[in-house]
């Protein structure tokens, strides 16, 4: 009895084993296949006259928004 409980349950790992490592590998190669495209991706900007890779440190602009001021914590009835 023992010896039929241990051969399912390694036969049970060895397909459960497949059937994880073959759903894995969509997930991987998807993944490998997305970063290689967005590594060839650059924005033109980022280039030099001759087509080479800028390696300056990068300056953004972030505007201002309502939502990005800070509330006057000051009370004005002090009386």
């Amino acid at each position: 009895m023992v010896i039929a409980l241990v051969v399912l349950v390694t036969i049970g790992a060895f397909l459960l084993g497949i059937t994880v490592s073959w759903l894995a590998k969509g997930y991987v190669e998807d993944y490998i296949e997305n970063a290689a495209y967005a590594k060839s991706v650059t924005h033109p900007e980022m280039l030099d006259e001759d087509g080479n890779l800028l390696h300056d440190e990068l300056i953004y602009i972030r505007p201002a928004t309502p939502w990005d001021e800070q509330p006057d914590l000051t009370d004005e009835d002090d009386d």
